[in-house]
């Protein structure tokens, strides 16, 4: 076995610390059925189009620069951080879930790069150029194993989720400390990736940090007081902001270092900074913009996210990514079928008349 592992690691394949549940693929084909289900439910009762089963209330769709940083270490220098260059990318802002911004639990930061080359990972997707991170404002996740994923879809659907937490003490501790948190703008957030992924011949998890576009320092939200009022009032800040000048982030890698205390099978368990820091890979950059046109969103809604929409170097890897895999997909093909809407991947030189100003 030992010898194994050298070989594997020598081909730069991480010795693997995946261990599938004997239930996962139940509990995933479970989680589809459910997921599609309330789809076509909500759809059936709604007036508008077939939307996400999470992270449906989008804020909008921004176009950004992702530049990949020049000298970065050997271990970094995987995927599209192999060497310098400067993507294109569609950026998807929103909420986990809900329709007022008050309430929106999680929220997330879908990132897409076009033009990137490479043969993709999913096979009606192989052919495509563009590059799919999904992020969102807290470290971890908060459901542990499969089956406590389809407890959590069970008890969401029929109003059982305190007696759900009463037995998942952690899941609730999680779930409490997410919607905990006061958002003002999305745009001076930190984001997670939450899961793990390859890189090279280790695993990895990203975050995304806001910093001075000038000094690359980063920015920490420090608005105090009440929240603005209003059910849409981060698409409002994010405009307002936008109107007058760009904003940035850094895009972050922290290398695992300890399997044991930084498992990849549990994504509740968070890996510590103070052991693994976070270390800047790409800048980017949100021009100052106008993305709030008729046509900009129905771009936006249109688009699919998912981290298996990527090259073989930045797999997926964990539990929670491999249920996304299946789940992701037919959610996706669900929604873009009830609304009659092709599923395409943008080119990054897409212009909305009245939208984007740079």
């Amino acid at each position: 076995m030992a010898g194994l592992a050298c070989v594997l690691l020598a081909a730069g394949v991480p010795p693997s610390q995946e261990r599938a549940a004997p239930d996962e693929a139940r509990a995933t084909d479970e989680i589809k059925q459910m997921l599609s289900d309330g789809v076509r439910r909500r759809h059936r009762e709604g007036s508008g189009p077939a939307l996400r089963d999470a992270h449906a209330k989008g804020h909008g769709c921004v176009k950004a620069h992702f530049a990949v940083m020049p000298s970065l270490a050997a271990q970094m220098r995987h995927g599209v951080f192999a060497r310098p260059a400067t993507f294109t990318a569609w950026i998807r802002f929103s909420n986990a879930a809900g329709t007022d911004d008050h309430l929106g639990l999680a929220r997330g930061m879908a990132i897409k790069l076009t033009g990137v080359p490479g043969r993709k990972i999913l096979p009606n997707e192989a052919t495509e150029t563009t590059q799919d991170f999904l992020l969102v404002n807290y470290p971890v996740f908060n459901i542990r194993t499969p089956d406590d994923y389809v407890a959590f879809f069970r008890a969401s659907d029929s109003g059982q989720l305190p007696a759900f937490f009463k037995q998942h003490p952690d899941a609730q501790r999680i779930t409490t400390a997410i919607a905990a948190q006061r958002i003002w703008n999305p745009l001076d957030v930190r984001y997670f990736s939450m899961t793990a992924y390859q890189l090279g011949d280790r695993y990895v998890k990203y975050s995304a940090v806001p910093v001075s576009c000038v000094t690359g320092k980063a920015l920490h939200d420090r608005q105090t007081g009440p929240l603005p009022t209003g059910p849409n009032y981060l698409r409002a800040a994010m405009a307002d902001a936008l109107a007058t000048h760009g904003t940035c982030f850094d895009f972050e890698v922290q290398l695992q270092t300890d399997p044991q205390h930084m498992p990849i099978e549990d994504a509740t368990v968070e890996w510590s900074e103070s052991e693994s820091s976070f270390v800047p890979v790409a800048r980017i950059t949100i021009p100052s913009q106008r993305f709030e046109s008729p046509a900009q969103q129905t771009f936006c809604e249109n688009l699919s996210y998912t981290p298996w929409h990527t090259l073989p170097a930045h797999r997926p890897v964990g539990f929670v990514n491999r249920i996304r895999r299946v789940v992701y997909d037919a959610i996706s093909a669900l929604r873009h079928n009830l609304n009659g809407a092709a599923r395409r991947e943008p080119t990054g030189a897409e212009r909305f008349p009245g939208s984007a100003t740079w």
